[in-house]
């Protein structure tokens, strides 16, 4: 049987090294990475990643636990390297901190390849009939004679009632596109997916580049308000997801005249601990670990096309903005306190979390629900915490039957 594990897992290393994306993320690595298929002196070592450094990177785990690994539908807490080492019982690391978060890409990477996510179990579909969208640039009011500049993104039928949907931290609206180009959410819908300032296509605050930027509630809420005022100019449906189910449902409690209904996609309790040193840190490539840093929240079940692209988005952020945005996310909401009051009863709230999430877990979203009367919890087996972009289909099942009956209560 050990045999066996250790074929298996030395195959996973002999495909790595011949992974386009593998090779890339761990060329010039300053550590070698071994494995220890066991933790005592008998324990199996198979070297990952060779290097001329003396640097080392141990994974430790028991048989079992690396026959987990190597589940193509591995248990919730098993299906990534940084869900995996959240419990040292699990997986031990021995090593620096900063190199592990150097080498987190080809980490992550290895434990996709690990469960057979080699190449494409399907062909890679067409992307979303994105034709239908179109792009715009708007002035949200201010006060005090100011404005602030955004991009946003919209289709639909403007006869229908209006949907605004919150990215992710460190994200932006392209996270929506298959939601936006849907042609149930295009025929019940008139949708609108902002770009928050320093993400996409908005730009930051001129006086504000290139220095240290930091999310509040103050300004999250004003600008998603001030986004509906001024650019939907009539009440909206609210769906957000992580950070933007978060300020969904503060919306809701702080501004309830302008909210018509709430969808929570991993809506967090309290995610302590996301946010970390290595987010911004000067010999960590940002590009590279932070993409990598989110793909451990996706379900390994979601097609690696899909994760691939939802981790792309990340790479594409700003200096130190996903860390920024995990200042509210990670350190300042708390739904106990942000959210008492928010009642369901009067207008439709519906939260939605993947089983693979670990930031925002679906006990987490529960205890949230149970916090607002009347409010409605599903729990997704197969998703993870970008289900809009990592599983489009997976999540729209889910949805549409949840966004028809929000249309039916809104009408009654």
């Amino acid at each position: 049987m050990i045999e066996e594990l250790i074929g298996c897992i030395q195959s996973a290393i002999d495909a790595a090294r011949l992974d386009p994306e593998f090779i890339q993320a761990s060329a010039a690595l300053p550590c070698t990475i071994r494995l220890a298929v066991g933790r005592d002196r008998d324990a199996v070592m198979l070297d990952l990643v060779g290097s001329k450094s003396s640097s080392l990177l141990l994974l430790s785990a028991e048989p079992e636990t690396w026959s987990c690994f190597t589940n193509a539908r591995p248990p919730v807490g098993f299906h990534s390297f940084t869900a995996a080492v959240r419990d040292p019982n699990r997986l031990k690391v021995q090593g620096e901190g900063l190199q592990v978060a150097q080498s987190l890409h080809a980490l992550e990477r290895f434990f996709e390849i690990l469960r057979g996510q080699i190449v494409e179990k399907t062909p890679v579909p067409s992307v979303p009939a994105i034709e239908c969208i179109t792009g715009h640039y708007a002035r949200l009011d201010a006060g005090s004679n100011n404005s602030l500049p955004v991009y946003y993104e919209r289709a639909g039928n403007r006869n229908n009632p209006p949907l605004v949907m919150l990215h992710t931290a460190g994200a932006d609206s392209r996270q929506y596109h298959h939601i936006l180009s849907d042609p149930d959410m295009l025929a019940m819908w008139d949708m609108y997916a902002f770009d928050m300032p320093a993400h996409g296509k908005t730009m930051p605050a001129s006086g504000s580049l290139w220095q240290s930027y930091r999310l509040d509630k103050q300004t999250y809420s004003f600008i998603s308000h001030a986004f509906i005022t001024s650019v939907v100019k009539s009440p909206a449906v609210i769906l957000g997801c992580s950070m933007g189910a978060a300020m969904a449902l503060y919306l809701g409690k702080l501004h309830p005249a302008d909210i018509a209904g709430i969808v929570a996609l991993e809506a967090p309790y309290q995610a302590k601990g996301r946010k970390t040193p290595h987010l911004e840190h000067p010999q960590i490539n940002q590009a590279a670990h932070n993409p990598s840093y989110v793909r451990g929240l996706m379900s390994p079940t979601s097609p690696l096309h899909q994760r691939r692209a939802a981790a792309w988005v990340y790479s594409q952020g700003g200096f130190q903005v996903y860390s920024g945005d995990l200042a509210f996310y990670s350190e300042e909401f708390d739904a106990e306190v942000d959210l008492k009051g928010l009642d369901a009863t009067s207008k439709p709230v519906y939260l939605l979390t993947g089983a693979y999430d670990y930031s925002a877990t679906p006990a987490d979203s529960k205890r949230v629900a149970e916090l607002i009367p009347g409010a409605h919890f599903i729990e997704m087996p197969d998703l993870g915490h970008f289900p809009m972009i990592e599983n489009p289909d997976a999540l729209l099942a889910y949805l549409k039957p949840v966004m028809r009956q929000l249309r039916s209560r809104m009408q009654q």
